[in-house]
């Protein structure tokens, strides 16, 4: 297996100093590493307890197009069999998104294998789309912008009404039920971090980049509509301070909220020059802490409401970590940490985290599902990713489990274009019970 060995990503950390240089290093590595690991497929189906089977639900709608589910964290195919697609009409993903060429919102039935076009939006990259998530099995969620008010809204999505039925002012990031959600500005992330902004407003002045107190996080209630500012970035960077904070440029991202709707995580990021710093920090909507500070923490999920599992950095080393929020003690999951796999994407449903990792030598990702009880761990498909794709327009295969868990959807490449998939899974968790 041609996976980057822990010397390599020593020597990619200490490049992160430099983004520029390590950017151009790393390109050429790779494609020198993908012809000369190259192998002769682009799909492998592992032997495992269930028969993979890889799906494309909407080959028949736009097979020709590019289309995408979104990030690991929300799910995009409910308990009905309804599935949420972004579907690129007009623009190929291997190109940056552009405000003037919306993604279409597709609604599949992969019992029917019928699909719909139900909306569109400017307001998406390739990472988290347009942060499109089902809230119940009849409404979901979507980002969009509004060109009178020039703000990016939510909006609300209702099968049975076959309507748009709630609109608010500020962008969604988390939701949690038909509660409320979290906001964050989408306009920073575009200055700090494009991957995850969207393109239809302006860069933030350099005044606005340091204006730490009208910006952070917003809470939106969404029987009322009534939003309050939780946070401000001033406010988390007062958090166990550091010297250098003075000079940084701040960030917040990635909300997740807990299973029970108390709190949230997210991470705090800062910026010295071009060298990036992470905190993982826990907010109950009252206060706050933090819960990891060791300079990198990447992609996290709840486990359960006391329990976080992620990839960042604890004890001086990187790895799959299991977070006890009340004891704060970092424990390392050493099956998913001696795969030597480096980063990815964990998602939990039950007792199963599903996983992926990225592109190794040979351009091949993994998708991967682990019992943290049992620690049965299975490999379930290695997938091809051409080295056309990267940076920005990268396809991480951010799986999800489906809101009953039954399904797992994913993002790839193997053939050719830019699609969401599916597998079912339902006879390995009855295997387990």
């Amino acid at each position: 297996m041609a996976t980057y060995s822990k010397k390599e990503r020593i020597i990619a950390s200490v490049l992160s100093a430099t983004p520029g240089l390590k950017l151009f290093i790393k390109d050429m590595y790779i494609r020198v590493n993908a012809v000369a690991f190259k192998k002769n497929y682009r799909v492998k189906l592992m032997e495992s307890p269930i028969a993979v089977n890889i799906e494309d639900p909407l080959q028949s709608y736009h097979p020709d197009k590019d289309a995408f589910g979104g990030y690991y964290d929300i799910a995009t195919l409910n308990s009905k069999g309804l599935l949420l697609t972004h579907v690129s009409a007009n623009l190929s993903s291997v190109k940056l998104p552009s405000a003037d060429k919306p993604v279409d919102i597709v609604v599949t039935d992969i019992n029917t294998q019928k699909s719909e076009k139900v909306a569109e939006t400017s307001a998406y990259n390739w990472q988290q789309g347009a942060r499109l998530h089902w809230v119940t099995d009849d409404l979901f969620m979507f980002n969009s912008f509004d060109a009178k008010s020039k703000s990016y809204k939510t909006k609300v999505y209702s099968i049975a009404a076959k309507a748009v039925v709630n609109e608010f002012d500020y962008p969604v990031q988390a939701s949690y039920k038909t509660d409320y959600f979290l906001s964050l500005s989408y306009r920073r992330l575009l200055n700090m971090r494009p991957d995850y902004g969207y393109r239809d407003l302006p860069l933030l002045s350099n005044e606005e980049m340091h204006d730490l107190e009208n910006d952070g996080i917003w809470k939106t209630d969404y029987n009322t509509g009534q939003t309050t500012m939780l946070h401000t970035l001033k406010e988390v960077a007062s958090i166990a301070p550091k010297d250098i904070f003075d000079k940084c440029t701040h960030k917040v991202n990635h909300l997740i909220i807990s299973p029970d709707g108390k709190g949230f995580m997210f991470i705090h990021r800062y910026y010295l020059g071009k060298r990036r710093f992470d905190r993982l920090m826990y907010s109950d909507f009252k206060s706050l802490r933090v819960l990891i500070d060791e300079e990198y923490v990447s992609h996290c999920f709840w486990v359960d409401t006391n329990t976080i599992v992620g990839y960042l950095k604890a004890h001086g080393e990187n790895g799959y970590y299991f977070l006890d929020l009340k004891t704060g003690k970092a424990t390392l999951c050493k099956e998913m940490s001696s795969l030597n796999l480096g980063d990815g994407h964990p998602s939990v449903f039950n007792d199963w985290i599903v996983f992926d990792s990225y592109p190794d030598k040979s351009r091949m990702q993994r998708l991967l599902v682990f019992n943290y009880k049992t620690k049965q761990l299975y490999e379930l498909a290695e997938l091809y990713q051409s080295t056309k794709y990267k940076g920005e327009t990268r396809v991480d295969l951010h799986p999800r489990f489906s809101s009953d868990g039954r399904f797992i959807s994913f993002d790839g490449v193997h053939d050719n274009k830019r699609r969401q998939y599916i597998t079912n899974i339902e006879s390995l968790i009855a295997q387990e019970k």
